[in-house]
């Protein structure tokens, strides 16, 4: 676990959740139902949300401004995972993701994907590992 906060993309048939954490394995288990706390939304659908990826190397401040520009990217309502890694894209090639937010290159990013691998190039300051877990 980073001692910064992650920003992290859930999957599950087709639905997806953009959300943040200092602990996004322990946030996966709540929104699974394993334990309290879970987002009312991933609730609804019931457990087997999976992680798509997480991104870390933020601030809370940052990890709240990323997710909240994550989830504002147009078109708003596209739905499914592609859509949502693309709008993860489109934010993360922004000089800053929000108006108050630093400059993207000056955080040092790194995006953990999970049993898949984006067609994007992303910028420099991102760093990236694969995961594949059976």
């Amino acid at each position: 676990m980073s001692t910064g906060w992650d920003v992290y993309i859930l999957e599950k048939e087709g639905y997806t959740y953009v959300g943040v954490s200092p602990d996004p394995t322990r946030r996966l288990r709540q929104h699974n139902g394993e334990r309290k706390g879970g987002a009312r939304y991933t609730t609804s659908k019931g457990p087997g949300w999976k992680q798509a990826c997480v991104i870390s190397g933020c601030a809370k401040i940052q990890a709240l401004q990323l997710e909240w520009a994550i989830k504002h990217c147009p078109p708003r309502h596209a739905g499914g995972l592609q859509n949502r890694l693309h709008k993860l894209y489109q934010v993360l090639v922004r000089e800053r993701w929000t108006s108050k937010s630093p400059l993207s290159s000056s955080v040092p990013l790194h995006i953990t994907w999970k049993n898949i691998t984006p067609s994007f190039v992303f910028p420099y300051h991102i760093t990236e590992t694969f995961e594949h877990i059976d």
